[in-house]
């Protein structure tokens, strides 16, 4: 599906705000996962658990306040930038 952007943090993905027009701001969760489940074939049973790591350079895309020193808005990080996927 064209139009969508990928978080090179945290690898979620979204559809591009210039596209659709609908507004998205984009937050990091804290973790992500390092080493997906392993589960049973036949009892679905997991047998190893997910292993998660701290999201690296997180992307916050809500808004800074603005101040003396920041008058205009500015997201308040940008983390790995993002990618159109």
């Amino acid at each position: 599906m064209p139009g969508r952007l990928k978080c090179n943090s945290c690898g979620g993905t979204w559809p591009d705000p210039k596209v659709t027009g609908l507004i998205y701001m984009h937050q990091c969760p804290p973790q992500i996962v390092q080493t997906p489940e392993v589960a049973d074939a036949v009892t679905h049973v997991i047998t190893v658990p997910a292993v998660f790591q701290a999201t690296p350079n997180p992307r916050n895309e809500l808004l800074q306040p603005n101040t003396v020193f920041t008058p205009n808005p500015q997201i308040i990080s940008a983390g790995s930038g993002v990618t159109v996927v």
